[in-house]
């Protein structure tokens, strides 16, 4: 049943004290979906929850714990009538503390929304005021009817004030709308003008990784040209690796910086996008396209590193950004239809190609020197993982440059092997069709 309730449609509605245990019910499921989506769940749907005249529920940590967390925030909408008294309950001079949208409606069908908790708070406290003309339990039916028909009206001209800025003008009718002008404090607008400007330059915060990722951009163009200049010389990953001459160093010097940028930028943007509980991708396609070219460019290197180091086993002690950057990109790409490739990928597609390389170096060494039938095996698994590269086009032409990791395992292999070893990929490698990928 608990499934069933995450992995599909919901509304949970309640009036009055009913809907403060929908709330209550509705911040458990929340709760719920988040655990699943940390098991990489993509069949849960979050649910809203739509309550009349409800109470205030949790106090200032718990409004600032979900207004942290946008989609709690938008699952829930409070209808309350003015003259209400249930939902007035909780005022401004007590801990409770309003979250979500509040859509406060008239008797004549009038209404208007508010996310901001001052403005709620306020409106709440007008209310309080006039409940002893009407102190009864409302009957929200007609409420339900009417709020489609009727939209905000007034102007400036029933305001008499004609410069008023455009916020604090369309706040003004906004409490107008609901007839509680009068009992508004004269400080709740300026308040709310201040706030917003807090807001803008939080957003202006927002934007500076986008100005970032721009930056970061330049660096990943030098790397790109980098591998252009490389192709020659047995490939970017290898002259990379292998960079012995002054010049070859000095050129690498440059290229590690920014390296060293690109992996601080990725690791910090990642780490921040990963804490948020979010459904399927979690990065924008600017993001999600960007962050797979750095990934498919800089992770070789990170491997040439590892290995030149005399470390092995890199899968295994893969950077965490780089899984997750792999991991929401195949979402993406499993959402869309596979048509087929016909040409080869110009960067090889598994940015642990090279580890799988260096790994298959390193078996072959052990092979050669009386290993186990469990490398042997190794080396067959190996050759499928090349072998589907190649028919996928996954993997770039610039693997099978003279010079190049890859084939300097397969001449290794081939001798070791004998001229009698036969396998798939032995014919495509010795019949040298590989000269012709592209």
């Amino acid at each position: 049943m608990r499934n069933q309730l995450i992995d599909g449609p919901l509304i949970v509605t309640g009036q009055g004290l009913g809907g403060y245990l929908a709330i209550l019910f509705t911040l458990l499921h929340l709760h719920a979906i988040d655990v699943e989506e940390t098991k990489d769940s993509e069949t849960t749907k979050r649910p809203l929850c739509l309550t009349f005249g409800s109470p205030l529920v949790g106090d200032e940590a718990l409004q600032c714990a979900i207004s942290e967390h946008p989609q709690w925030k938008s699952s829930f909408l409070n209808v309350v009538v003015k003259t209400d008294p249930v939902a007035s309950f909780f005022k401004s001079n007590t801990p409770y503390k309003p979250f979500g949208t509040f859509l406060f409606c008239t008797e004549t069908g009038k209404h208007t929304a508010f996310e901001d908790p001052d403005a709620i708070l306020a409106v709440l406290d007008a209310m309080e005021s006039l409940h002893h003309r009407n102190p009864k339990i409302h009957d929200y039916r007609k409420e339900l009817g009417s709020i489609g028909g009727n939209v905000l009206y007034r102007g400036v001209s029933d305001m008499c004030e004609f410069n008023l800025n455009p916020f604090r003008e369309g706040i003004a009718l906004q409490i107008m709308e609901i007839g509680v002008s009068e009992y508004i404090p004269n400080d709740l607008i300026p308040k709310m003008e201040d706030k917003k400007a807090k807001m803008i330059k939080k957003k202006e915060k927002e934007y500076e990784p986008m100005k970032k990722l721009n930056v970061r951009k330049i660096n990943l163009a030098y790397m790109e040209w980098y591998m252009k200049t490389t192709r020659s010389k047995g490939g970017y990953y290898d002259f990379y690796k292998n960079a012995q001459s002054i010049d070859e160093i000095t050129r690498k010097q440059e290229i590690v910086k920014s390296q060293r940028w690109l992996n601080q930028y990725w690791k910090e943007f990642i780490e921040e996008k990963n804490r948020m509980p979010q459904k399927g991708v979690k990065l924008r396609k600017r993001w999600l396209y960007s962050g797979t070219n750095y990934r498919r460019i800089v992770e070789p290197l990170d491997i040439a590193d590892y290995y030149k180091s005399g470390k092995t086993n890199y899968i295994s002690n893969r950077p965490k950004h780089y899984e997750l950057l792999e991991k929401w990109w195949n979402y993406e790409k499993d959402q869309k239809p596979n048509g087929g490739k016909t040409k080869a990928a110009s960067l090889t597609e598994d940015s642990c190609f090279w580890a799988h390389v260096e790994e298959a170096l390193i078996s072959l060494s052990r092979l050669k020197n009386g290993g186990s039938g469990s490398v042997a095996t190794d080396m067959e698994v190996f050759e499928v993982y090349v072998l589907c590269g190649i028919k996928d086009y996954s993997v770039s032409p610039d693997v099978f440059l003279d010079g190049s990791s890859l084939m300097m395992w397969w001449r290794e292999y081939d001798t070791y092997r004998g001229s009698s070893y036969d396998s798939e990929l032995a014919r495509y490698m010795k019949d040298e069709r590989y000269k012709l990928y592209q």
